[in-house]
């Protein structure tokens, strides 16, 4: 397998379009047609980290956090990220980030947060909104397959779990060419009624280029009709944060023990009242705190997020109860699902490619 490869495998589950207009996503160090045998999956690309994987042999890390946020003025040995960019280029190890992609991605950080705090029918918070489109073409029926097929592998019909997903209706379509024109079906400068399948599928609004492109290419139509509607429907595929419920019910207290448990966390910021029973959860890994609304308005009993400010703890108290449990303790239960992503894709390749993980990047300590 090459970088490229890994490359497409996180694009189609973290699309770098959801990722937020300032954020740095995709391959950043390195070159795309590299062979790789080694991965190195880490939230940081920290000094350490690179030392590991020069030691190992690494061809490829993989992190949340983009080494590169923005464009650096230089690149020298006297300073940090100078120092960690030239021993990657020197021992020519590829560097792929997936930011908030991968905040906004179904099984991204905040459902494997939900999943850590064992929480179950696990939805997005705040879905994005008004990022779906409705792509409907008119189809003889004998190439129906075909064109569904080539959308779908170009982005289109993709439902939460489900792809492939269309809609088929029958009907009938008349045309008449001019003497120019050479028609599929009939003949030039004669009205023609022919049998035709109306096919509709969703489809994201930053891929529908794409998927128009396909779509063109696998119809026999010289000319083609189709139409796209703007849909104002939630994005079923991605979203801000998540929500479910806990498995049993427990009082705040015990949540809070359960919580500082399960992400590894030396301890806890929050407010709320040790004694109130919470029963549904709101997450999001990282700096969530700008979803407290939302996590009001769905009901949530409590909301476990990081790097909360304290107005934030005021307007939550008599709310819900509010949780820092730190960005690294929030953010770290990704890595597990990423490797065994990759893992899954690399087995699918018939491809040997080792893969680990480095999750001691965490620079704060609690004294």
């Amino acid at each position: 397998m090459r970088v490229q490869d890994f490359v497409d495998i996180l694009a189609e589950w973290a699309p770098p379009w959801t990722a937020w207009e300032r954020d740095n996503v995709g391959l950043q160090v390195g070159d795309a047609n590299k062979r790789v045998s080694r991965v190195l999956v880490t939230l940081d690309v920290t000094p350490a980290v690179v030392r590991q994987a020069v030691r190992s042999k690494t061809d490829l890390i993989i992190s949340h956090h983009p080494l590169l946020f923005r464009s650096p003025r230089s690149i020298t040995a006297d300073d940090r990220l100078g120092g960690i960019l030239l021993q990657l280029i020197e021992h020519q190890v590829a560097v792929l980030s997936a930011h908030t992609n991968l905040d906004f991605a179904r099984g991204g950080v905040s459902f494997a947060l939900a999943q850590q705090l064992e929480l179950k029918n696990i939805r997005f918070l705040s879905p994005l909104q008004e990022q779906m489109l409705k792509i409907a073409v008119f189809v003889p029926p004998g190439h129906v397959d075909k064109v569904s097929e080539a959308m779908a592998q170009a982005g289109g019909g993709i439902i939460g779990e489900y792809s492939h997903c269309s809609f088929r209706l029958r009907g009938t379509g008349t045309f008449r060419g001019s003497e120019a024109a050479n028609p599929f079906l009939g003949k030039a400068g004669q009205l023609e009624t022919v049998d035709e399948v109306r096919l509709e599928m969703i489809a994201p609004r930053a891929q529908s280029a794409a998927i128009l492109r396909a779509m063109r290419s696998a119809h026999p139509y010289e000319e083609v009709a189709y139409d796209v509607y703007p849909l104002l429907n939630d994005d079923p595929n991605h979203g801000m944060g998540a929500i479910g419920d806990l498995t049993r019910e427990m009082t705040l207290k015990a949540f809070l023990s359960f919580t500082k448990k399960q992400l590894r966390a030396a301890s806890l910021r929050y407010c709320g009242t040790l004694d109130t029973t919470v029963r549904r959860v709101a997450v999001c890994g990282g700096s969530g705190s700008e979803l407290l609304t939302d996590a009001v308005r769905q009901k949530a009993d409590a909301f476990v997020t990081a790097d909360v400010r304290y107005h934030a703890f005021h307007d939550a108290n008599e709310q819900i109860a509010l949780i820092d449990a730190g960005h690294w303790e929030t953010e770290h239960v990704v890595l597990k699902p990423m490797a065994k992503r990759l893992q899954k894709a690399i087995r699918q390749g018939k491809a040997k490619v080792d893969v680990r993980i480095q999750n001691a990047t965490n620079p704060i300590q609690s004294f």
